[in-house]
Formats: C-alpha cells, structure tokens, sequence
C-alpha cells in the first residue's frame, strides 16, 4: 500500500506536535531550560514576600555628606513578587520614596528611582541568608545602608 501526499503531511504534522514542549509538558517529559541551566526568573521567585528593615545615615560613603535633609535613621520596606522589586521609604519632606527594579537568581538587586530633576538615584543590595543588605546615594547626596531581616510576610506567586 502507498501512502498518500496528504496522508504522509498528516503523519508529519501529527510527529512534529508530539515534540512541542506543551506535549512534552503534558507527557510528563523535561521542559528544555535556557543555555544558563535556570528556569527563567524561577530562582528570583524563591526571594518573594513583604520585608522590613531600616535605613541609617552612613556618612562617607559613596561621597556622602551630613546635611540638614539628611536623616539619621528611618524605616523602609521592599516588596519581591515575580522577582519584581519595590522599595519604599518617606523622606525627610513626608514623600513616598519608590525604587523599581529586579533580583536576579544570586540575590543581587539593582532598583532606581527616577529623581525630580530627571536624574536617578540607584539602590544596589544582595539578599542572603540574613535578609536584604544595600546601599544608596539619594537625590539629596545623602547615602544610607539599609538592612532588611528575611521576609516578614512569605506571598505566593500571583497568577499573570
């Protein structure tokens, strides 16, 4: 018996649906990760919760200066869902301070906060084994190291 054209088509296509990695995933194989061997942000998504730390003038650092506008000490917090990183703070004029940014697989955050004048302010920090620990230069010349136990509050992944 001889196949068809449009029959051997059919086989062929039928053979190259089983090799997709939705019916791999549903047949239970391994899904094929990425050339660095990590599921994208899977291992960023591991940092997830609500932490809560502080904030102290550290003078010297990075250039700093004591200034008026510049407080010794003040609260902060940093939400991670989805390896998407926010940190807040008040500043001295009672505005909400927000810097955007990622973690990265190690730990590693990088965040900024676009300034009044255009400029930006860069947060820089690593989560390890005892929460969050940065550093940052703010708008004001005015540098803080910032400390943040491990997550206060553990949140699941959300649903995109």
């Amino acid at each position: 018996m001889t196949r068809s054209f449009f029959s051997s088509s059919v086989v062929a296509l039928l053979a190259g649906l089983a090799t997709t990695p939705a019916a791999a995933q549903q047949r239970g194989d391994p899904v094929q990760q990425n050339r660095s061997g990590v599921a994208p942000q899977a291992a960023a998504i591991g940092y997830d919760g609500a932490y809560a730390g502080s904030m102290s003038q550290s003078v010297g650092h990075l250039g700093a200066h004591s200034k008026p506008n510049c407080v010794f000490s003040r609260p902060v917090g940093m939400r991670i869902e989805r390896g998407d990183v926010t940190i807040s703070y008040t500043d001295w004029g009672g505005h909400k301070i927000d810097y955007r940014g990622k973690v990265d697989h190690t730990g590693k955050i990088n965040a900024w906060h676009t300034n009044g004048d255009g400029s930006s302010s860069i947060l820089a920090g690593r989560i390890g084994g005892d929460g969050f620990t940065g550093n940052l230069l703010d708008a004001e010349n005015c540098a803080y190291a910032l400390t943040m136990p491990t997550p206060t509050v553990a949140t699941a992944p959300s649903t995109r």
